[in-house]
């Protein structure tokens, strides 16, 4: 059977419609068109699409999006000087994974690193996603950094202390019980 061609090009502002079909999939492919479709969605998107930080590209196949890249320039770790090619999402429509998709993605971002004179490609990808990892990893990824995440108003009130004196939940539980045997085990020299 061959392959279907695969064509990656930039996005341009007028490829928000196919960029939000790939946003809705990545999120939740059951999802209903929510807020993405609002005006002001396609507003912020559009503005994204022409910052000079910024580039999307779109993987097509037939005009249909398969896959999208977004790629932002930037130091490897803030303040270290050396420059860094950060691909901020990788995502590919799952019908058509595992038919070099990610690797024409990929490809748009090494070239990218290689104009700027970037010595470094810096992939983020969420946690559970087991595949991505074990795909970048293949290709020479290692882990650099774990970011976190928190609502700001979260933030705020533990910071604030609120919740000093609540009940600790099953996990929380579990987690101290679990740090404190670790902390009373006896250290053993390993036989060499």
């Amino acid at each position: 059977m061959p392959r279907s061609t695969v064509e990656v090009g930039r996005a341009v502002p007028e490829d928000v419609d196919l960029l939000l079909t790939l946003v809705r999939q990545a999120r939740d492919p059951d999802q209903q068109p929510s807020r993405e479709d609002s005006a002001a969605y396609r507003s912020r998107m559009r503005s994204a699409l022409s910052r000079p930080d910024v580039s999307v590209y779109l993987a097509r196949c037939g005009g249909d999006p398969v896959g999208v890249v977004v790629l932002r320039l930037g130091e490897t770790v803030p303040l270290t000087g050396q420059e860094a090619v950060h691909v901020d999402q990788l995502y590919v429509d799952p019908r058509w994974r595992r038919r070099g998709v990610a690797r024409q993605l990929l490809a748009v971002a090494a070239n990218a690193a290689e104009h700027f004179g970037a010595g470094d490609i810096v992939c983020s990808t969420p946690p559970g996603a087991r595949d991505a990892q074990r795909f970048l990893a293949r290709l020479g990824f290692t882990p650099l950094a774990v970011q976190r995440v928190v609502p700001l108003a979260t933030l705020r009130r533990r910071l604030a202390g609120e919740g000093v004196g609540r009940r600790r939940t099953g996990a929380e539980l579990v987690l101290a019980r679990r740090r404190r045997e670790a902390a009373q085990r006896p250290v053993t020299a390993a036989a060499g």
